[in-house]
């Protein structure tokens, strides 16, 4: 399985944490699994998100998009602080 490991900054937990929840449905269409969300120990104003998926081409069609933008407004992300890692999976093992 491909992963996607996400990276961003924000101004407030809460509110970047809802945005994100608010786009379960989205992510679901697109054939993500949200195998992890957290924040960086030494960064408590960055999450680190890992998604699984099938589709990297139809994932990769996902970013940039309107609705994703919205939500990063709404979330509070600063902006220019995304960082997307496209992941293979090397030996198969399951996470």
């Amino acid at each position: 399985m491909p992963y996607l490991l996400i990276r961003q900054r924000f101004t407030d937990y809460d509110r970047w944490r809802e945005a994100f929840d608010s786009l379960d449905g989205r992510r679901s269409g697109l054939g993500l699994s949200t195998l992890l969300v957290a924040r960086d120990a030494d960064a408590p104003d960055e999450a680190v998100v890992l998604l699984g998926f099938d589709d990297a081409e139809r994932v990769r069609a996902h970013f940039p998009s309107p609705q994703l933008e919205e939500a990063h407004r709404r979330g509070g992300v600063v902006p220019g602080s995304t960082r997307l890692l496209f992941l293979d999976d090397l030996d198969g093992a399951p996470v």
